[in-house]
């Protein structure tokens, strides 16, 4: 293949590394091309069968109740009298004055020992027909809140 010319046989040597070299890229490019679409391809499925079972999970979730119920009418009030009331001559308009985020509690008496029937928001009005002992007003709905917190002007 080569003439006896060192310079002949080291030209054709540099020439067939050139064309070994072009040629070990070329193939290794389309591998790498090919093992791209191979792994892009979608797997074939398969048939498979699974047995499972179904288990519900209830959760329940208690909502503190944070407004008193809207009446359409006094509602009956089953607590006995057992303290003094002196009705007020027309009835008044109040506005409950509670720190903002605060409630009023709505009682069955004229105490805090008497069961909550529901809460009023900052500057709800609230009509008041009676006065009860120890600082309590008997609402038109027949329950109580107390004075402490209701004033004649809205809140700002």
């Amino acid at each position: 293949m080569c003439n006896n010319k060192l310079y002949d046989c080291a030209e054709v040597i540099i020439v067939n590394r050139k064309r070994f070299t072009t040629v070990l890229i070329a193939a290794m490019m389309v591998s790498v091309m090919a093992l791209g679409i191979v792994g892009c391809k979608k797997a074939k499925a398969t048939e498979t069968t699974l047995e499972s079972t179904e288990q519900t999970t209830t959760t329940t979730t208690t909502i503190p109740t944070t407004t008193l119920t809207e009446y359409s009418g006094p509602m009956p009030n089953d607590e006995p009298i057992s303290w003094t009331e002196t009705a007020l001559e027309t009835p008044a308009t109040y506005y409950v004055q509670v720190s903002k985020g605060e409630f009023l509690n709505v009682r069955k008496g004229p105490n805090t020992t008497y069961e909550k029937v529901g809460t009023l928001t900052r500057g709800q009005t609230v009509v008041v027909v009676a006065k009860a002992s120890g600082g309590w007003y008997k609402t038109e709905d027949g329950f109580y809140v107390s004075e402490t917190y209701l004033t004649g002007t809205m809140p700002n």
